[in-house]
Formats: C-alpha cells, sequence, structure tokens
C-alpha cells in the first residue's frame, strides 16, 4: 500500500469486501475485529515506481458518467472514497475516513531500508518491523495484509531489494498461530490467465498452511487484476465462506466487480 494508491478503485472494492467479512454491513450479528497491516515500502521502493505506475490513477469510477455502476453498489462507500481522493490523498486519509469499521488497528509504518551489504541488518529490521505490526494488530479476529505485490514469488527473497513489496509465507505464521483469519491482497500478473494464477496460488497457501478446503480468493477485476485470499481459522470459515458469498450475489458481483469466488478443488 502506498499514498499513491489511495482511494483508487481497488480500495473501493478492498474496503467492501473487508466490511463485509468482518460483518460491518449490519447483516450478520457476528462482528469480527480488523487489524489491518498496509505493508508500506521503504521510500526507495515507492520512488522507483512513481511516474512509471498507473494503480494509482484508476479513479475513474468518481467521475461523472462512469460512477453509477459503481455508487449504487455503496453509495456510503462511494462518498468516503470520494472525499479521500479530492483531499488529502494518503493512508493516513483513508484511516481517518471511516471506510472502515470503528476500532480497526492500523500498522502504517514504514518498512526498513534494503542494504546490499548488510543482510543480517536487513533481516534484523525487518524482523523488528514484523514484530512490531504482529503487536499493533495483536487481539484483532482478521488480519488484513496489504502488499504491493502481493504473495512471495520464487525470483524474490525477503532480504532482497524487492522483498518489501511482497509479503513471505514465513511472515504469516505467527498470526495462523495466534488464530487469527488474514485476508491477503495479491497483485496478478499477465503471465497467465488469472483463474489459473489464483487457483495454484490458492493450492499453494492451502498446503502451506494446512487450511484443506477452508482457503478461498475473490478477483477483483476494475483498474488492474488482483485477487483477495482468505484464511479462515476453523471458528471462522463457515461465517467468512458466507459472506464472501453473499458479496457475490450482491450488485458488486452482478455488475461484474467481484466476479468469483474461487475454492481449492
Amino acid at each position: 500500500m502506498q499514498d499513491d494508491y489511495a482511494g483508487d478503485v481497488g480500495d473501493f472494492g478492498k474496503y467492501e469486501l473487508l466490511n463485509r467479512l468482518c460483518g460491518a454491513d449490519g447483516l450478520g450479528q457476528t462482528k469480527l475485529t480488523l487489524g489491518v497491516l498496509w505493508w508500506v515500502p521503504p521510500p526507495y521502493c515507492v520512488n522507483a515506481a512513481r511516474g512509471t505506475q498507473k494503480d494509482g490513477k484508476h479513479i475513474g469510477y468518481l467521475e461523472p458518467g462512469k460512477c453509477r455502476k459503481f455508487r449504487r453498489c455503496d453509495p456510503c462507500l462511494w462518498e468516503k472514497m470520494y472525499r479521500v481522493v479530492h483531499g488529502h490523498r494518503s493512508i493516513a486519509a483513508v484511516e481517518g475516513s471511516g471506510v472502515l469499521p470503528a476500532g480497526t488497528k492500523f500498522h502504517s509504518e514504514p518498512q526498513v531500508c534494503w542494504s546490499y551489504r548488510d543482510r543480517a541488518g536487513t533481516e534484523e529490521r525487518r524482523r523488528v518491523w514484523l514484530q512490531y505490526g504482529r503487536d499493533t494488530v495483536e487481539g484483532t479476529e482478521l488480519v488484513f495484509v496489504d502488499p504491493d505485490n502481493g504473495f512471495e514469488p520464487k525470483s524474490v527473497k525477503s532480504h532482497h531489494k524487492m522483498g518489501p513489496k511482497h509479503v513471505f509465507y514465513d511472515d504469516l505464521d505467527a498470526h495462523v498461530e495466534a488464530g487469527q483469519s488474514l485476508v491477503v491482497y495479491h497483485h496478478l500478473s499477465r503471465n497467465k490467465r488469472h483463474v489459473q494464477q489464483i487457483s495454484e496460488r490458492l493450492n499453494t497457501v492451502s498446503e502451506r498452511f494446512d487450511l484443506g478446503e477452508r482457503a478461498f480468493a475473490l478477483r477483483f477485476s476494475r483498474g488492474s487484476g488482483r485477487a483477495y485470499f482468505v484464511l479462515p481459522n476453523p471458528a471462522h470459515s463457515d461465517l467468512l465462506a458466507e459472506r464472501a458469498q453473499r458479496l457475490i450475489d450482491s450488485p458488486w458481483g452482478k455488475s461484474g466487480h467481484f466476479d468469483r469466488c474461487i475454492y481449492r478443488p
């Protein structure tokens, strides 16, 4: 997550999903407390992308003539996103906008700078940053992890220069062990069909965390292709699956924003 992305169409779908999974839509009696790990990259990652990336420019859903199919899905959320984009567009503005449930805990500390000459120091600073994040969201029932690029690729390690743009499986172990359910953002590439990418990653995630068929994913197709992987603990499994399906059955799904829910075969 970066300030430049705040309020884009991906954010619009992201916050709707999190509100529904937490039960903040008022359609379920069980509310889940939310923790957000923004996974903010260090300055060099942001500066390297600035001027070339277009993700943060996906704000056409707020423009007259284009907004109808988005606004009707959730007028209240749409209005809040409009104020974020046309105000001081930033992560801090999102946190103060009320787009997520009251009491949400946010970890927005940027990650540490990488050093080619000091791998041990880099890994230690990263360990401290991860622990700070775990402490910040301790006690919450649902944790959202929002890296720039998503889950770890085979070509990048956590101590590499581009490591801060990814979440690594080891980063999530402590949250799973603490009984927290997870929602993890993952950016979809153009190398394979989206459905294939999601299915392959879902199988890997399910096996890595011994989730069986509890894990599932939802794809949001507006702007750039992205998926949200939901890793429920046993107590939340049915609840989160039901709420995700309710989203798919709503105007969000019928309008093609969230187009399908994919379960591990």
